[in-house]
C-alpha cells in the first residue's frame, strides 16, 4: 500500500505542481529516511509497552497520514505527510521483526518463516501498484489513499490480537547494543548489502513509470500499475524456495547470485530505454511501443523481481544467524536464548539500513535520471554492482 502510488505520482505531481524527478525522488525518499531516523526510538517504545501495542500504533498512524497524503495538493504537504508514514512504519516493520524471531527460533526456523514473509510481502507489492493505478483511474488522486487507509486501520484489530512470542525485550536491547563486536559486524552487513539493494529497487520508484511510457507509449496508469507489479510475481515462488537455498548453498552465495544477477538485469533495463543510444552509445533498439519491445520489458520486470528475491532475501536471517552465533559463543549459551536477546537490536538495525537504502536511492535514482538519463543510471548501477558482486565472489573478507 505504501508504494501504490508509484504508477501515477511522478506524472500527477508534474502536471499539478510543476515538480521536477529530483522533487519527486526526494518525496518518495522521505519515508525510509523518516523510518531510520525513528528506528531506535521505535524499539525503545517497543521494550516499554511491547510489539502488539507498538504494531497497532503505528498502523492508527499510518492511516491517518495515508488519508492526509491524498488529501494535500501542495509538494510541502506531501513531503511532510510522507515522512509522518515513516515515522509511522518505524515501529510497524520492528515489531512484526522481533514477533517472528522470538516466536520462531529453532535452527532454520526463521529463514523459512522470513522467506514466507517476503513471499507475502511481494504479493503486496504486485498488488499495490496495480490497485494503485485503477484506484487512480476511477476515483481520482484521493482514492487510492483512501482505500488504503481504510485497510490499515483493518489491520489494527489484527494486530491487537497478534502473537507476540516469548517474552518481554526490557532488557534484551540494551544487553546486545552493548556487545560492540556484535552491532559491528551488523553494521558492515547492513551498509554493503542493504543499502545497495534496497537503493537499487528504491531507485526505480521515481523513474521507473516514465521509462515504461517511453518504451511502451501512451499506456494508461493501471497498465502501468500492472507492470511495476510485475517484478513480484516471480518473488513470491523464489522467496519460498531461497531458505532451502540458504541451507545448501549458504546465505552468502545466493546473496552474491543475487547482486551480479542485479548487475545483468540493470544493464540490460538502461540498454532497453529509447536514450540509451544517444546516451550510452549503443542499446536494445526496438521500436516504442512494438511487440519486441512489450516482450523485453515484461521479461526484465520478471528479471528485476527474481534477483530482488535472491539478493534481499537471505540478508536478515543471515544477519540473525551470525549475531545470535557470536552471542551463543562469547556468552555460552543456546542459540535459542541469544536469538531471544538479538532479535531486538538486530532487527532494528535491519530496518534502519533498509531505511537509509530506501531514502538513498529515489534520491539517487532521480538526481541521475536528471543527468545521464535512464540509460546511463543503470547502466552505470549495473556496473557498479558487477563490481561489488565480483568481490564478494574473491576477496575472503566479504565471506
Amino acid at each position: 500500500m505504501l508504494y501504490q502510488m508509484s504508477p501515477f505520482f511522478q506524472k500527477y505531481a508534474r502536471v499539478t505542481t510543476g515538480a521536477t524527478p529530483d522533487t519527486v525522488g526526494l518525496i518518495f525518499a522521505v519515508l525510509p529516511f523518516s523510518a531510520f531516523v525513528f528506528s531506535v526510538p521505535a524499539m525503545g517504545f517497543i521494550a516499554r509497552h511491547g510489539p502488539r501495542v507498538a504494531l497497532a500504533s503505528g498502523l492508527l498512524l499510518l492511516a491517518c497520514s495515508s488519508l492526509m497524503f491524498g488529501l494535500s495538493d501542495t509538494v510541502s504537504g506531501w513531503f511532510f505527510w510522507r515522512a509522518v508514514q515513516g515515522a509511522a512504519t518505524a515501529p510497524i516493520y520492528s515489531s512484526v521483526a522481533v514477533m517472528f524471531a522470538n516466536t520462531f527460533h529453532g535452527p532454520g526456523e526463521f529463514a523459512w518463516v522470513n522467506g514466507i514473509q517476503e513471499a507475502m510481502a511481494n504479493i503486496g507489492f504486485a498488488v499495490g501498484p496495480t490497485m494503485g493505478g485503477i484506484l487512480f483511474q476511477w476515483g481520482g488522486f484521493f482514492a487510492p489513499f483512501a482505500v488504503s487507509a481504510i485497510g490499515h486501520l483493518l489491520f489494527v484489530a489484527f494486530s491487537l490480537f497478534a502473537p507476540t512470542g516469548a517474552p518481554p525485550v526490557h532488557d534484551q536491547v540494551e544487553s546486545l547494543l552493548d556487545d560492540e563486536e556484535v552491532v559491528v559486524a551488523g553494521l558492515r552487513d547492513i551498509l554493503t548489502k542493504e543499502i545497495l539493494l534496497i537503493g537499487f529497487f528504491g531507485s526505480l520508484d521515481p523513474v521507473y513509470a516514465g521509462h515504461l511510457l517511453d518504451s511502451l507509449g501512451d499506456i494508461s496508469e493501471s497498465t502501468i500499475g500492472s507492470l511495476m507489479g510485475l517484478p513480484a510475481v516471480p518473488s513470491v515462488g523464489l522467496a519460498l524456495a531461497v531458505p532451502f537455498l540458504m541451507e545448501k548453498y549458504s546465505g552468502h552465495k545466493v546473496m552474491t547470485f543475487g547482486i551480479l544477477l542485479v548487475s545483468l538485469t540493470s544493464i540490460l533495463l538502461g540498454l532497453s530505454d529509447p536514450s540509451a543510444v544517444e546516451i550510452v552509445g549503443w542499446g536494445l533498439t526496438l521500436e516504442p511501443g512494438s511487440r519486441g519491445q512489450w516482450v523485453l520489458q515484461v521479461t526484465l520486470g520478471l528479471f528485476v523481481g527474481s534477483a530482488s528475491v535472491f539478493g534481499w532475501t537471505p540478508v536478515m536471517p543471515d544477519m540473525m544467524e551470525k549475531a545470535a552465533k557470536q552471542v551463543a559463543d562469547r556468552r555460552g549459551i543456546s542459540m535459542q536464548a541469544a536469538t531471544a536477546i538479538v532479535s531486538p537490536a538486530v532487527s532494528s538495525l535491519f530496518n534502519a539500513g533498509a531505511a537509509i537504502g530506501e531514502a538513498v536511492g529515489p534520491i539517487g535514482g532521480g538526481m541521475l535520471m536528471a543527468r545521464i538519463g535512464f540509460a546511463g543510471t543503470y547502466v552505470l548501477l549495473g556496473l557498479v554492482f558487477l563490481i561489488y558482486g565480483l568481490a564478494l565472489v574473491m576477496v575472503p573478507w566479504s565471506r
